[in-house]
């Protein structure tokens, strides 16, 4: 069964990726078509769409398929030039398999080039393969001629890309229930969602909401797994849903919008945000709830785009994280290995149970964006931190470690069933994964489905104790009490969940079941019990011949002497009799053999009657032996009939596992409760951290204690007027001007998933989106450079930052000239006070850049703190000449990793050069350069000084005319005045 029998899928579980759960990520199937403008796309200078976004040069569809759990994701989305939706889709899903289309019309260069990047740099490469325009579908050599034709495709070749191919086979197959049996199961190519009616609501949805690409990815996973012989166990399931990544590019259509609709109630249930408390109707605001935030607010006067911007924070549910923030603030893997160890992942993953971590896992990636529902999953979180409900938790946990991946198993035990697609399990229609193939090791595969049925048994009687142990708990917070409590009671777990495991456990032995030796008990099969009964009424009917033969017809001592024979299942010629040659018999006693001689011998008869009751028996027997071969087949199958009752469970143990996880973390020293403030249209977002610590990060390089700071931006102080929403941090190298960058954004997703964070105290108003702009690396597969790389990562912050976002920018412009980075560095900071408006940190070394703002008001001055043996101590640059530098230990510089007001004079970029051990006639040398370039600049600044108003506009006239009339060499000579 391919992944489905891998056990490597549970080896380290925690999420839904092979990056998370060192095992087996999911199968990735994408469909590519390029948005044509003007040529080529890729090339297009003109980035910009209509409404200033950037403007779409793709459009994919995916089909994500989790084979050990038997799910199927689905979307569709449109994509910028760098791709940036498909990456952050490859970071959320680690995938261990994808798949493209091939041929010379297939996927691009560039979807290619990312793939090989993305495969080359992550823990768990991905195989990446290709399904072509038009492939030959696999034969089947099912033994049963019926599941042969049905498993066979119609056509000797098909094209697996292809919608209406994809629809005619899903209906041909009945992998989803028909809306009737009356219904003809036969695809309507005028009529696409006919018949659908019962299908999963998400993939009925692209049927009828024409979402094509999604569908033809579809096509091909279908056509894959057809090959791979586990379709019908995946599909069958019947769990499909959708995902998008995080918008930065226009071009949706209705079928995109669709999708992204029903992605964001998706994400909902998977938040909890949709689990009721009690009888309530639902736990959040809904869009007419005064909490709304443009409740009250009349939109006519604001300006258009702001009214734009407020309607649209009404809609927002989570805080999106696209794979270049993930990846650079090492959420969930870090940059050096690649693995999760010292990531926020791996500092928050404290569930017990697999699909307890891949919940949380999901909570991570998702961020809560609105207040009431942050502040519902952190009173779960702080109530689980002590008290009664934390000494419940404590042993809910072991219950929790006992349960395994129930999701995993669930999907093994419902193709153990034979659930399939157009399946009848009572008439047995060959379509179990028994009368499909020769099973050679038959005695290995029976016990390792009845090793995880029993584990799955065990694991859910496990759970069905933990709302024993949180009865009596007094509960105040609606969303705990809600999955910890049965229905009876008003939540959501099953009531009887238990009664319904016992019957399991009373008919099923597993150490029978384990050697082969099940029975099913009476009344699980009228087959069975039919030919049960048949059985004993033939054994009674061939004792009630012996008697009557004896008694009426044979010599009375023939009673002694009738002896049946070959009575075992197994043997031939059952039921012979024996009787002395010496016995006179009727005519219809045929002699089938005899043994001894003389008057010891012994003749052994049939006769008509015998024969026919002989007859019945061994087809009772068939009978019986086949239905015992299908016994665990039947267990399985009224098992998986239940799977709402056992998803239920699972959904509840899973919730109260990623909460037990996050209190976990907030029981930590240090960690407290933020405080989450709203932020109406007419306020102003912000956060304020009093001694925060990077969470992931406990000690300094050097071995010392980290370093906490204070950070406060945004929102008006009680004690000053401080509205600064850009803070320019300048510092040396090494000075810890990235780390308090990382901390912020950490801070921040630690708030929003309900968690507790790492510092005295905290306050923050949501945060719809972080953007990064961090590090510098290139991507040559791509045939992108460093710089181009960094501007790109910019630009996606300045077009897609609202005013509830957070951009943290480290050294904008190092990648190219000093005048030019200096340009693009101003230009962004000026884009992100005046249009933006967003709270944002500015990590830079342009000291002319800290000189240009620090008259806004909005902008804050800021320098990580340091001391510099032998600085003065107006921290003027130190003038340092070659017989000083030999003295080493007078120009160390000793980091102070705390954050102070105003500018930073200098970067100290020598000093971190002796650090980092460079010669030091290369640091000598160096120091002389600096000194004379910096004397030099100065120098210029106050010649420049000289010239006035005045002046300036008669030196332009002369230059113009010089000019207008070709006079080249007085130009040169006014140049020549200008520099001197």
């Amino acid at each position: 069964f391919c992944f489905m029998d891998d056990s490597s899928a549970l080896a380290t579980e925690g999420g839904m990726g092979a990056e998370a759960t060192g095992g087996i990520g999911p199968l990735i199937v994408i469909k590519e078509t390029l948005v044509e403008s003007n040529g080529s796309c890729e090339d297009d200078g003109d980035a910009d769409g209509d409404d200033g976004s950037v403007k779409p040069v793709c459009e994919y569809g995916v089909a994500i398929v989790d084979a050990v759990r038997g799910t199927v994701t689905l979307g569709q989305f449109a994509d910028d030039v760098l791709r940036s939706r498909m990456l952050t889709l490859l970071t959320n899903f680690a995938p261990s398999e994808i798949l493209i289309e091939g041929g010379t019309n297939g996927a691009s260069d560039t979807l290619k080039s990312l793939l090989d990047s993305t495969a080359a740099t992550s823990a768990v490469p991905a195989r990446i393969g290709y399904v072509n325009l038009k492939e030959i579908p696999p034969r089947s050599n099912a033994l049963d001629g019926e599941a042969r034709k049905k498993f066979d495709r119609p056509t000797p070749t098909i094209h697996p890309w292809d919608v209406d191919e994809t629809l005619a086979e899903l209906h041909r197959r009945s992998y989803y229930p028909r809306a009737s049996r009356k219904e003809s199961a036969k695809y309507d190519k005028n009529d696409p969602g006919k018949g659908t009616a019962r299908w999963p609501e998400i993939l009925r949805s692209c049927v009828v909401g024409g979402a094509s690409l999604a569908l033809s990815a579809f096509g091909a996973a279908l056509f894959y797994l057809q090959r791979g012989l586990i379709d019908d166990d995946i599909l069958t399931m019947g769990i499909v849903k959708a995902y998008i990544p995080p918008a930065a590019a226009s071009g949706h259509n209705a079928a995109t919008e669709m999708l992204q609709k029903l992605s964001t109630e998706e994400q909902r249930k998977q938040g909890g945000i949709e689990v009721t408390d009690g009888d309530q109707e639902e736990s959040s605001a809904p869009p007419s709830a005064p909490s709304k935030p443009s409740a009250g607010i009349d939109f006519t006067s604001l300006a258009p785009d702001e009214a734009e911007a407020i309607a649209m924070e009404a809609q927002i549910d989570h805080m999106a994280l696209d794979g270049t923030t993930l990846a650079n603030l090492e959420i969930l893997a870090n940059s050096h290995s690649n693995t999760a160890a010292g990531s926020l992942w791996s500092k928050i993953n404290y569930a017990k149970s697999p699909h307890g971590s891949r919940l949380l896992r999901a909570w991570l990636l998702r961020p809560l964006f609105r207040k009431v529902d942050i502040d519902r999953r952190a009173d779960a979180v702080e109530e689980l931190v002590s008290g009664g409900p934390a000494a419940a938790l404590s042993e809910a946990r072991s219950a929790l470690a006992k349960m395994g991946d129930v999701e995993r198993l669930l999907s093994r035990v419902h193709s153990m069933g034979g659930a399939g697609a157009g399946s009848d399990t009572s008439s047995g229609s060959g379509l179990h994964p028994n009368d499909r193939a020769v099973l050679y090791e038959d005695d290995t595969y029976t016990k390792r489905k009845v090793g995880d049925f029993s584990k799955l048994l065990r694991g859910l009687h496990a759970a069905a104790a933990i709302p024993e142990l949180f009865e009596g708990v007094n509960i105040e917070s609606g969303l705990l009490a809600k999955i910890v409590r049965t229905k009876e009671a008003g939540g959501c777990f099953p009531s009887n969940l238990v009664d319904e495991l016992d019957w399991f456990f009373d008919n099923f032995d597993s150490k029978k079941a384990a050697a082969g030796q099940f029975e099913p008990s009476r009344g699980m099969d009228d087959d069975y019990d039919a030919a049960c009964d048949a059985l004993e009424r033939i054994k009674r009917e061939l004792d009630d011949y012996k008697q009557e033969m004896c008694s009426e017809v044979l010599h009375s001592s023939a009673k002694h002497a009738w002896k049946y024979i070959n009575t075992k299942e197994n043997s031939k010629d059952k039921y012979l009799i024996e009787l002395p040659a010496s016995i006179s018999v009727p005519n219809d006693f045929f002699v089938k053999g005899k043994r001894g001689s003389g008057h010891k011998q012994v003749n052994k008869y049939r006769t008509p009657v015998v024969e026919g009751l002989v007859q019945e028996l061994e087809q009772a027997i068939d009978i019986v032996n086949a239905c015992k071969a299908r016994g665990m087949q039947l267990i399985f199958a009224k098992f998986d009939s239940m799977r709402p009752t056992w998803a239920a469970a699972a959904t509840a143990t899973a919730m109260l596992d990623a909460l037990g996880a996050l209190a976990e973390a907030a029981s930590q020293p240090g960690f407290t409760r933020p405080t989450i403030l709203e932020c109406p249209p007419d306020g102003k977002p912000s956060v304020t951290v009093v001694q925060g610590r990077h969470p992931c990060v406990e000690v300094t390089h050097s071995g010392g204690d980290f370093v906490p700071n204070d950070l406060s931006m945004g929102g008006t102080s009680s004690d000053l007027a401080d509205e600064s929403r850009v803070l320019l941090l300048s510092g040396p190298n090494m000075g810890g001007k990235s780390t308090l960058l990382r901390q912020t954004c950490l801070i921040t997703i630690l708030a929003q998933i309900g968690c507790f964070v790492p510092a005295e105290q905290c306050s923050l108003t949501p945060v719809d989106r972080i953007f990064t702009r961090l590090g510098a690396s290139d991507r040559i597969l791509l045939g992108q450079s460093t710089f181009f790389v960094e501007l790109a990562e910019t630009a996606a912050a300045l077009r897609g930052a609202t005013r509830r976002s957070l951009v943290i920018m480290d050294e904008l412009g190092r990648g190219t000239s000093t005048f030019d980075g200096t340009a693009i560095a101003s230009a962004s900071v000026k884009h992100l006070v005046e249009r933006n408006r967003c709270l944002a940190l500015f990590a830079t070394h342009y000291h002319s850049l800290l000189e240009d703002w620090k008259d806004e008001p909005s902008v804050r001055l800021g320098h990580m703190e340091c001391v510099v043996e032998g600085d003065d101590d107006s921290g003027d640059a130190m003038q340092v000449d070659a017989e000083e530098s030999e003295n080493k230990n007078d120009h160390n510089i000793t980091f102070l990793y705390t954050l102070g007001e105003g500018t930073c004079p200098k970067s100290f970029g020598i000093n971190v050069a002796r650090l980092a051990a460079l010669p030091e006639e290369v640091l000598t040398k160096a120091k002389e350069v600096s000194s004379n370039f910096e004397a030099e600049l100065n120098g210029s600044a106050a010649n420049h000084a000289k010239i006035s108003p005045s002046s300036a506009v008669d030196l332009r006239q002369r230059i113009e005319e010089a000019v207008a009339a070709g006079n080249f060499s007085e130009v040169e000579k006014l140049w020549q005045e200008l520099q001197s």
